[in-house]
């Protein structure tokens, strides 16, 4: 799929469903990240992407998108990347790879929500050539109890002439 020196992104398979919830749980603080993870691949048109360190031959999980393609149209609906791999290239990697497998099942358009809480996935997104598009009031609910809203961003696939 995608990749460099150090970091490779391949569709994921049933047997990665492990890695990707362990890092759910690590990116989310999810005390059981196989639930979300099961349910989202569970529904139509929902694919992942697992990212690893070291290589194309690498085994050392360190990031996951889960998304799913309708019609023209890719929802990304998690992106998690370890804490230990952050700002080495890998949710980059990982936007690469799905705006990749979007195209070649006939997206037209990207969409994801982010908190407005989170500047630096906000950074990303913005770098891989998302635009916010929208807000939702009060969508995110934090430990804390607080309601965070969500900025809806868009990568539009469709190449003006």
């Amino acid at each position: 799929m995608t990749e460099n020196e150090e970091i490779a992104v391949r569709l994921a398979h049933e047997n990665d469903i492990d890695a990707i919830a362990w890092i759910y749980g690590e990116s989310f603080g999810d005390t059981r990240p196989r639930d979300p993870v099961e349910q989202y691949l569970g529904l139509a048109g929902s694919w992942a992407l697992l990212a690893t360190m070291g290589g194309p031959q690498a085994m050392t999980p360190a990031g996951f998108v889960l998304a799913r393609t309708v019609l023209d149209e890719t929802e990304i609906f998690s992106v998690g990347v370890l804490a230990l791999y952050r700002r080495l290239g890998v949710g980059e990697t990982l936007m690469e790879g799905t705006r990749r497998i979007a195209a070649l099942g006939g997206a037209r358009a990207i969409f994801l929500e982010v908190g407005a809480d989170n500047p630096p996935a906000q950074a990303l997104y913005a770098k891989s050539g998302y635009q916010i598009v929208g807000r939702r009031a009060d969508y995110y609910k934090r430990d804390d109890g607080n309601c965070v809203d969500a900025m809806v961003m868009r990568l539009s696939l469709v190449v003006s002439a």
